[in-house]
């Protein structure tokens, strides 16, 4: 029974990972959140930038009239909130109750909210006196990963900080999702059912039949993107790589060994299109169960 490296990796990565970019204004992540009780209030948007900068946008309604209200990212969530993460100058509510308005987030703020959001929850909240509102911000992530042509189907959880599970796929969350520039890595453990396939193939002159196959990962906001296959690395020691890669790319990541002092397998893929999918078709059901 192949087992893959545990999973220490993580928080190697969290603590080398440097989330700025070359490319100014490049989107590295969007959270979004609804505010109020089933969107009520209308919507926030938090986008980074890969140059280290970032974005809040807010298009509220039904809000007091004519209020000034306080703006601020946290750490955790709505019903549990942690620190301040980053303040913003007030903005003054409309007649109507509305607020339209943008605020810049300077790179020592935005450095301030990966620090928890790289692997934890972060939230805005609005308050002006008694009047309270707060969303939840998420990100899309992904969820399923398909090699149809290796019988390869697989839920995609969060990677855990201890051993990983079997049935299923997991991601490393301190690196990036499908559709952000770097790397997402996916791994799974080298077992019939999971990227056993992949390694059998990497052993038949050094995985020339991968090269060009079809990768589909689906995410938590209903979209798959397809990708191509274009390099296998085997023989891997180290994945410290990953952290400066800015090109999208999928690493699929399991190990050639039964335990953790083997090397691994990587296999890189691109991306080649991303459309809309179904709810189900993005959300199946993870089962994931102990080694």
């Amino acid at each position: 029974m192949r087992r893959i490296w545990p999973v220490v990796l993580a928080t190697m990565l969290l603590l080398t990972m440097n989330v700025g970019g070359a490319m100014a204004l490049t989107t590295q992540r969007l959270w979004q959140g609804t505010v109020g009780t089933n969107g009520a209030n209308g919507r926030v948007s938090l986008r980074a930038y890969t140059n280290t900068t970032g974005l809040l946008t807010l298009r509220l309604t039904s809000m007091r009239a004519n209020a000034l209200y306080s703006l601020e990212i946290r750490s955790g969530t709505c019903s549990s909130l942690g620190t301040v993460r980053a303040s913003f100058v007030k903005v003054t509510s409309s007649p109507t109750g509305e607020i339209s308005t943008s605020r810049n987030v300077s790179g020592t703020k935005m450095s301030a909210i990966w620090k928890v959001a790289r692997t934890g929850s972060i939230a805005f909240r609005t308050v002006s006196g008694s009047s309270v509102r707060c969303a939840n911000l998420k990100y899309p992530v992904a969820t399923r990963i398909v090699v149809g042509s290796l019988g390869i189907d697989l839920p995609v959880i969060r990677g855990p900080s201890g051993y990983p599970p079997c049935r299923v796929a997991m991601y490393i969350r301190e690196l990036n999702q499908p559709r952000e520039p770097g790397v997402t890595l996916i791994y799974a453990h080298a077992r019939t059912g999971m990227f056993l396939p992949l390694l059998t193939r990497s052993k038949i002159n050094n995985g020339a039949s991968l090269i060009g196959m079809k990768v589909r990962v689906y995410t938590s906001d209903s979209k798959v993107s397809t990708y191509q296959i274009i390099s296998v690395r085997r023989h891997v020691t180290s994945v410290q790589s990953a952290v400066g890669v800015t090109s999208e790319r999928l690493w699929m990541y399991t190990s050639e060994g039964p335990n953790a002092s083997y090397p691994k397998l990587v296999v890189i893929a691109k991306r080649l299109t991303t459309a809309t999918t179904t709810y189900a078709a993005s959300h199946p059901r993870a089962r994931p169960v102990a080694c």
